[in-house]
């Protein structure tokens, strides 16, 4: 779907068990903002009540600052790719993928000797972080949603069961450091790139969105076959594959665009929202 064409959205004969939605390039505009009309529909389906679980690579801190305290705590969460999955009612769980420091400390190690200039975060609980760059106050909150209490060295880090890597900060193809890792370490970690292929994010073999969503929703008995899932990204692919409900927004990749005849707005122009509405009659 161009963004210049109409949407396509399924006909539902039931309303759907949950609705699980990405973040950037998804429910955020290209501001990275949650436009009025997007709080609106999410605050309509919470009220049905339909659950809403916000499934992103961002950490919690980023989310919270995103959509706010008060509609992060009505959400359940997938955080960090998968790595992180706190369930609110109606679903119940805390979920936790980590990484061995002696692993994280392995990927680091091979990440920069293919890139010694990359920017590498370690993320922890979802609030503090280990990084090899630091960033100072002012910069520090505006990219990585975080004060300065929250920055810590990598050693530092690596001591408090890493969650996630992510490495970029180059502004270019990173795709052959995705390559190169994955095949040294195919069995223990995933290495999901993004922002066109600038950007990765590393997270145990175990996590992601996919499979995090389901345990989340395994609580009650809730498969992902009646699930309405939208998204725009490679780390996206596995979301949209796994959920009965697929929906690409109008600026999605092709990727994603392939994978369901379902297709809204783009993030500029509410397609979410715009799909909800449609969709549930909000």
């Amino acid at each position: 779907m161009k963004q210049s064409e109409t949407p396509v959205l399924p006909s539902l004969k039931r309303p759907p068990d949950a609705i699980a939605i990405d973040l950037d390039g998804t429910l955020l505009n290209s501001q990275a903002l949650l436009s009025k009309r997007s709080a609106k529909a999410i605050e309509k389906c919470l009220a049905k009540p339909i659950p809403v679980v916000i499934a992103t690579s961002r950490p919690a801190r980023s989310v919270k600052r995103l959509l706010g305290v008060e509609l992060m705590n009505r959400c359940s969460l997938v955080l960090e790719n998968g790595a992180i999955g706190i369930a609110v009612l109606p679903f119940t769980g805390r979920i936790k993928e980590t990484l061995s420091a002696e692993l994280t400390r392995e990927v680091i190690s091979a990440i920069l000797k293919l890139e010694p200039e990359m920017r590498i975060t370690i993320e922890l609980d979802g609030y503090s972080f280990g990084t090899n760059k630091p960033r100072d106050p002012k910069h520090l909150w505006r990219v990585n949603s975080a004060t300065p209490d929250m920055q810590r060295s990598l050693e530092s880090a690596l001591a408090d069961d890493p969650t996630k890597i992510a490495a970029g900060g180059l502004k270019r193809d990173i795709s052959h450091v995705a390559d190169a890792i994955t095949r040294r370490f195919e069995d223990t970690i995933s290495v999901v790139p993004a922002n066109d292929l600038t950007f990765l994010n590393i997270t145990s073999k175990k996590a992601s969105k996919p499979d995090t969503l389901r345990r989340l929703l395994l609580s009650q008995k809730v498969a992902l076959d009646n699930v309405i899932a939208f998204g725009d990204d490679i780390p996206d692919i596995g979301l949209l594959a796994a959920c009965g409900i697929p929906v690409a927004v109008a600026n999605a990749v092709p990727e994603i665009k392939a994978l369901t005849r379902y297709c809204t707005a783009s993030n500029d122009d509410d397609g979410v929202a715009l799909a909800l509405e449609t969709i549930l009659n909000l």
